[in-house]
């Protein structure tokens, strides 16, 4: 298929979850992405995590695939040449470092923009690059603490939750990676590059969306909301014989009039704690227990199978391996093989877009730490005596 990134390098100065994410979605569209890594460690992410594959983390191979890798020190004077170089091929450049600390390498989208304007610079931060908090370093549990996401995620008997996946940091990865594209089509009619800035606190901030625009009508914040709708009911989840389903039983009036046949429940249809979508929400907690008396009654297949019948959404909360192992899933051909060269085998969730019937795919598995150092040296002008010299004096690694 056509990439439409081919042609296109980007220097990925990246490391952890949301820069390595946006890097790698630009290397599925066909970006040569090179990922510069301090020697000796690189990114963090090659150690950290409980699975390996072989002497490789599944952390790092999840979120690095199709890209090469050259060990460079690039805060070294003597690299200085070399990231001269890079930066005069390089069509973006991507860094998740702190706001400004990139600045006393010469690295700082003031700097890189002066000398080679036409570069698209793309920065991930935790809190933005404007602000008191712009300084902070920014990891997805805290962000998503301080956005006001936990706030409504759990219940009273919990308490706050984390969303148990990175959303946020994956969020801010997409909106990086739609900024650069932006960007990229801007450049092509004005030949001059931009800043593209996202956050984890924006994208949470945009996540939240109708909470917002609640809040900024009722002046009340709303509280701990479990599974459940602060706008809707019932609209969550619920307990039965053998697990957990989620029920959307309040798009509309005749939706929940059915979805009380369902249950048997054609008294609720009476209660006048339940006589319109605002009751029901008001009244959320005794709704919940008056459903769940019923469902727990009756085994998960059973509630699904006659809801579908009439019609109103509803459906199990299936764990991990669940997903990965249904027909949909399989269909979408979402799950990508891969080979590495120390790591074998493994697979990864690939990029979730198609262009056509045809889903993008990263082009090779993620890179050993400097698999490609001498390969993109070389590449660059430098001789492999120069290279070489670099590596005895500690500023590069090859492997």
């Amino acid at each position: 298929m056509s990439r439409p990134l081919e042609g296109l390098r980007v220097l990925d100065l990246t490391r952890f979850v949301a820069g390595s994410q946006a890097t790698a979605l630009l290397a599925a569209f066909g970006a040569d992405v090179v990922k510069l890594e301090v020697p000796p460690g690189g990114d963090p992410y090659r150690v950290q995590g409980t699975e390996r594959l072989g002497d490789q983390s599944v952390l790092f191979l999840s979120l690095n695939s199709g890209k090469r890798s050259v060990g460079l020190d690039f805060r070294s004077p003597l690299a200085a040449e070399a990231i001269d170089r890079f930066l005069a091929s390089a069509h973006f450049l991507v860094e998740n470092a702190r706001p400004g600390s990139l600045g006393r390498y010469g690295l700082d989208w003031e700097t890189v923009h002066e000398r080679y304007p036409s570069i698209v610079y793309g920065s991930i931060s935790g809190y933005g690059d404007v602000g008191p908090d712009a300084a902070r370093g920014g990891f997805d549990l805290i962000l998503q603490a301080e956005s006001g996401l936990m706030s409504v995620t759990g219940s009273e008997g919990s308490g706050p939750v984390k969303v148990g996946a990175p959303v946020l940091d994956v969020g801010a990865a997409l909106c990086c990676a739609f900024g650069l594209l932006a960007a990229h089509i801007e450049r092509e009619r004005t030949g001059i590059g931009s800043h593209v800035s996202s956050s984890l606190l924006e994208f949470a901030l945009g996540a939240l969306g109708s909470l917002a625009a609640s809040t900024f009508v009722s002046g009340e914040a709303p509280g701990l909301l479990g599974t459940h709708s602060p706008t809707f009911a019932p609209y969550g989840g619920f307990r039965t014989a053998d697990g957990w389903i989620v029920l959307a039983g309040a798009g509309s009036e005749d939706l929940w009039v059915r979805c009380c046949k369902v249950l048997g429940a054609d008294d609720l249809l009476d209660d006048p704690r339940f006589a319109d979508n605002a009751s029901r929400v008001r009244h959320r907690d005794e709704l919940t227990d008056a459903l769940e008396e019923v469902l727990r009654q009756r085994p998960t297949a059973h509630w699904l199978a006659s809801l579908e019948a009439e019609g109103v959404p509803a459906a199990e909360v299936q764990n991990v391996a669940q997903v990965f192992a249904s027909e949909q899933t399989q269909a979408l051909a979402v799950v990508q093989e891969m080979h590495h060269e120390t790591a074998g085998e493994y697979r990864v969730v690939g990029p979730p877009v198609r262009l056509g019937p045809e889903r993008f795919a990263y082009p090779s598995a993620a890179p050993s730490l400097g698999e490609h150092t001498f390969e993109v040296l070389n590449e660059l002008g430098f001789r492999r005596d120069e290279v070489e010299r670099l590596v005895a004096e500690g500023v590069a690694f090859a492997s």
